[in-house]
C-alpha cells in the first residue's frame, strides 16, 4: 500500500511516526474501532461486543461498557 497516494499527498514531503502501543485493547478509541471493524463485515453484534469484552478482560482493564445503538445488522427496527 502507498500511503501516499492513499492520503493524496504525492508530491509534498511526508513523515510517518510510529509508536508502540503496550497494551492497544485498554484504550478505548482502538477498542472502538475495534467493533466497527466487525460490523462492517457483517459480523453478529452480540458476538462483537462478547469479543471486545473479552479482549479488554485479557488486557487486565478494570471495567468495560460498551454501547451500540442504531439500525444493526440492516434492520427496520433500531435496537
Amino acid at each position: 500500500m502507498n500511503v501516499q497516494k492513499e492520503l493524496n499527498c504525492v508530491n509534498r514531503k511526508l513523515n510517518i511516526a510510529i509508536t508502540r502501543i503496550s497494551n492497544p485493547y485498554g484504550d478505548p478509541n482502538i477498542l472502538a474501532e475495534f467493533i466497527a471493524g466487525q460490523l462492517k463485515d457483517r459480523v453478529s453484534f452480540r458476538k462483537a461486543m462478547k469479543k471486545a469484552i473479552e479482549l479488554t478482560e485479557q488486557a487486565n482493564t478494570k471495567g468495560i461498557q460498551v454501547q451500540i445503538a442504531g439500525r444493526i445488522d440492516g434492520k427496520e427496527i433500531a435496537r
